[in-house]
Parts: C-alpha cells; structure tokens; sequence
C-alpha cells in the first residue's frame, strides 16, 4: 500500500488547511478526502493520469508561500482543551478496537466488494476514473460514482493491494465517523461533540453495514463535516467555511447520492428555520454556495456521463412490504423498542432489548434538549423530512430525484439511524448538565461506559454471527492463488461455483472467473448454455459429461472449489478419469480438466 504518499498528502493539507487549533487537525482528514476525489475526476476529465505525485504538486507553492510566511506551525493550544483531547482520542481507539473484532480479516465477499475491487482494479490499471475497457464486467461500473474507489486508488501500489486498502478504508472511515459527529455536536451546543462521538461505537449500523455499502458510508461520513461547515458559517459569517463546504460537498456529489439528499433535507431544515428567523442574507450565501458546488460537480463529468445520468425519483421500483415491516424500520432506525431492522439480520432479544430502552429514553431527552436549543431545532426538521420521506416511498410516490422510489424502508432506516448519535449525544448531554455533585457525575460516567461495552459486546456477538454466513475468502482459497500465481497459470477463465471467493480471481490472480457479481444481478449466469443451476445440480448428480461439455464450449481448463463450497462436493472432483487435482489446501482446490 502507497500508505506514505498518504500520510504527506495529510501533512500538506494540515499546513495549507485556512482554520486553526483545533479545527485544523480535525478537519484535515475530511479535506484529505475531498482532495483526493476532487482531483482526481478532474485529472481524468483532463485525461492526464493520475499518477500520485501529481496529487501532491499542487499543494506545494500553498506549502512553500506558508513556509516563506513563516506559518507552519500546529497553532493548537493543548491546555485549554487537554480533558476533551484525551477522551476524544480514546473515543477514538475504543471505536477502532471494536471494528478491530468485528470487521473480518479479509473484506473480500460476494457482494459489494467484489463490484468495487473490480472498479478500481480498471481504475488502477488505467489510470483514470473513465477507463476505456469494454470487458465485462467492468464496463459495467464505469458509470458508478468513483470517490472511494479513487481513495482505495491512491492507496494502493498495485491490483493485489486493493483489499488492504478497502480495509484500511474501513477504519479510516470509522475515525470519520468519530471526528464528524464530535464537530457536529459541538456546534450543536458547547461540549456536546464528546457525548455525541461516543455513540459511533455503541451504535450496530456502521459497524453492520459498512462492509458492504462502502461508498455509501464514506459518503454519511463525510456528510457530516459538510453539516459541521454549513453551522459554522451561520455562527460565524465567516466565508472560509463556505468554501470549504462547496468543496466538501463536490467530493460528496462524487461518493455517493444518498448522504447529498440527507445534506439537501438539513439544507431545507436550516432554510425554514432561517425563513422564520429572518436571517435572509445567510440563506442566500449558504444555499448558492450549495447549489454552486452541485452545478460544477455536474457540469464536469457532464461530456462524459450524459447518456446516464437518470433521475432514479421517476422509476417505478416499489419494494412491496407490510405495513408491520415499514412500522418496525422506521422505530429501528430511532433505535425504539428494536435495534435491527427488518432484514436477512433479525435479532430482537433481550440484550438488543435493554440497549433500546436506553436509546429510547436518551432519544425523548435528546429531542426535548435539541427544541430547547435553536442550532438543534433544524436537526428535529431533519429527522421529520427523513421520516416522511419513508411514508412518501410506500405510499405517496411523490417523486424525488436520485432518492424516492429506489430502495425499501431498510435502505431509508439506515438514513435515521446513521443521525441517531446526535439525539442519543444531547440527551446524554441533558442529563450530565443537570447533574451538579460530582459523586453523581461519576455514577453516570461509570454506567454511561458500562452501556457503551454492553452494546458493543451485543453487536459483536450478532454481527459476527452473522457475517459467518457469508463467503469471505480463506487462508485456504488464497493459497490456491498463491499456487496459480507461482506456477504461472494466467488468462485463463476459470470455473467457479457462484458468489464466492472465485470472484476475486482478477484481484488475487491474473485470471477471471465464469461467474461473478454482475452476472447473477442480469440474471444471465450461464456458462456453455447451461445455467448455473445445472452446473450445481451437475456435480450433486455426478453428471461429469455436462461440466466438460460445458467447459469445452468455453475454452475453460481449469475449475476453482472455494474453502466453503468445498465440503460439499463429494468428491465430485477426485475422478482421475476426468480430473486432476492441482491443488488442494483443506477443502479448497484447483482441478485441471484432462
């Protein structure tokens, strides 16, 4: 991994960042990211390749201007704020250790990282996000929003480095999450970010999620300093937060759509606020700021991205569900009565019982600590437009472009959910303000941190159950791929048996798989005119003459058995008369076709 160009990349924008103290240091991973992205769309609207050291070239005379100046210095005063730095940094480390035991060693699974991995093996390759190959799948993805698969490009040296770097990603945006709801909460009320930042850890959804939906949760991310910019220029009047917002919110438009509508509804939660409160001018400047940013962003990739861009708000795309489902998401997004929503995950026990009623009772608190403070008011807005938006998708179908009409309420609770630690942060805020004996204080203190190991221990106990059903890639399947690397099997199209680790032969290997993400999305997961169907349903049989058939129609030598899928083969492939067995480490193996 290209960890190095990395960390000088976060060097020069610390020193070129125009806020100070604090500020300076918190913001600078959020500006980090919107670099990275912004440039390089416009480095491939340019058609120059993104080569790393170009990344790097434009922040020198800011660097060198400064250091004339005489302005490289941290500017950050640790005595006044020594208590909130510490336990902000803890904070920190505890969420970082609980994505530690609950992310799996290996991201790679059958799902959305695979259709990344892919995405940036293209963008890796050729050096731009609009690459040119028109092999499948690849062409299809082209079109996807490229944010973070331009941060796993700039961090990673080659094709083999791009799980390490989707992992490093995981984390990277876990402290995000931290840093941004800390900023958040502190603009919401003088020393509400600590209480609001803690929850990232005690929460399920980003820890649950996140491994699948990456761009998606870089996005709620780094929506989050958007919110923090946007509050700070109505406290301040200071345009330098604009500015940094219409850049925060360009990066956005490039990761992912569904954080922008949530940025657009608190944008439509400040407005009518702000109607009410006659503060017209800062409306004029915060709105045009926004819809600048969204112009520009649009108008870039315009030339090469017309033929796809849609509103997804005018498709028809209704998930059916029952009334007791939409109920039951939208009180699981508010962390009420359950904190799961309704999905393949289906947990409601009693210690996912006990964390509700406390979220239950902190979220009451919060809203009542959130009407009492106006920089909270526009947050209550948002939760409402959020809720609403849900009822608008199953029942009233006014049509919201890029937004409505996609998903089913599981997609829409992740929306609530992922705000939820500002109303359990306030509430948890009101209760220490009120608290005047420092013997109470600490009480609180101590049940407050034995809450935060329960709910985390929870998680951990239910997500990583879950998780084991899923195909993650084995020790054993990668050194099937260290043997094809070693023994120079490359180009070949490889059989594999479905959404299984065989996907991520072109990331591991120099070779492709028959099947993979796309194939099974299209409905069109045959090989040699037999569907995938026939193929399983070929080896429980022992019907050893329609996998060769199948095989010889496609020119396919040789068939990869995962670690998982392997113990159910029966021996299906240790027939010497037609196969032999190149490799095999425990249930995984590579057969050759004779």
């Amino acid at each position: 991994m290209d960890v190095l160009y990395f960390i000088m990349l976060l060097i020069l924008i610390y020193f070129v960042n125009p806020l100070k103290g604090e500020e300076k240091i918190t913001t600078t991973p959020f500006l980090t990211v919107s670099y990275i992205i912004v440039l390089s769309y416009i480095l491939s609207i340019l058609n120059i390749p993104m080569y790393k050291l170009l990344y790097l070239i434009p922040l020198a005379p800011l660097f060198i201007y400064k250091l004339k100046k005489r302005q490289l210095h941290l500017n950050v005063s640790y005595t006044h704020n020594k208590k909130s730095y510490v336990c902000l940094g803890v904070i920190i480390i505890y969420a970082l250790f609980v994505g530690y035991m609950i992310f799996p060693s290996n991201p790679a699974n059958t799902t959305d990282t695979q259709f990344h991995s892919y995405k940036s093996k293209a963008m890796i390759e050729e050096k731009t996000i609009f690459y040119k190959t028109n092999e499948i799948p690849y062409n299809h993805y082209i079109h996807y929003p490229a944010g973070f698969h331009s941060m796993v490009y700039f961090l990673s040296s080659s094709v083999s480095d791009i799980l390490n770097s989707i992992q490093f990603m995981k984390f990277y945006i876990l402290i995000l999450f931290v840093l941004g709801y800390y900023l958040v909460g502190n603009e919401i009320k003088k020393n509400m970010g600590l209480w609001t930042a803690l929850f990232l850890p005690i929460t399920n959804i980003v820890y649950r999620v996140m491994g699948v939906l990456l761009p998606n949760f870089l996005g709620y991310a780094m929506m989050l300093i958007a919110f923090y910019f946007v509050l700070k220029y109505r406290k301040t009047n200071d345009h330098t937060y604009l500015i940094l917002f219409s850049f925060t919110t360009m990066s956005l438009i490039y990761t992912h759509t569904f954080p922008i509508i949530i940025l657009t509804l608190l944008l439509v939660s400040l407005f009518t606020y702000d109607i009410f409160s006659k503060n017209y001018k800062k409306i004029m400047y915060y709105l045009s700021s926004y819809i600048a940013s969204l112009i520009i962003a649009v108008m870039l990739i315009i030339n090469r991205m017309m033929n796809k861009i849609v509103s997804y708000g005018k498709s028809k795309n209704f998930t059916p569900e029952p009334l007791s489902n939409i109920l039951h998401n939208i009180l699981a997004g508010l962390g009420i009565g359950c904190l799961y929503v309704k999905s393949s995950m289906v947990v409601d026990n009693t210690s996912t019982f006990i964390i509700s009623l406390i979220l239950s009772f902190l979220l009451m608190l919060g809203i009542y600590h959130l009407l009492k403070n106006k920089d909270g008011i526009p947050f209550i807005m948002l939760l409402i437009l959020l809720i609403l938006n849900i009822v608008n998708i199953k029942f009233i179908h006014i049509p919201i472009p890029f937004f409505s009409s996609q998903y089913d309420t599981v997609r829409m609770a992740m929306h609530i959910q992922v705000i939820m630690p500002l109303f359990y942060g306030a509430g948890c805020c009101y209760i220490w303000d009120r608290i005047r004996a420092p013997k109470y204080k600490n009480i609180f203190l101590i049940f407050i941190i034995l809450f935060a190991m329960f709910s985390s221990f929870t998680n951990y106990t239910i997500i990583s159950r879950v998780q084991m059903e899923y195909y993650v890639i084995d020790n054993n399947d990668l050194k099937i791929f260290e043997y094809m690397n070693t023994h120079n099997i490359t180009n070949e199209t490889i059989l594999n048996f479905g959404e299984d680790a065989g996907q991520f032969l072109p990331i591991y290997t120099k070779n492709k798989p028959v099947f993979y993400y796309y194939k099974f999305q299209c409905h069109n997961a045959t090989v040699g005119g037999y569907g995938f169907g026939n193929i399983t349903t070929a080896v429980d049989n022992n019907n050893y003459s329609l996998i060769l058939d199948a095989c010889k129609k496609e020119h396919i030598k040789y068939i990869f058995m995962n670690n998982y899928l392997g113990q159910y083969d029966h021996g299906f492939f240790e027939n010497d008369t037609y196969f032999e067995i190149l490799c095999k480490e425990g249930n995984a193996k590579l057969v050759k076709i004779k």
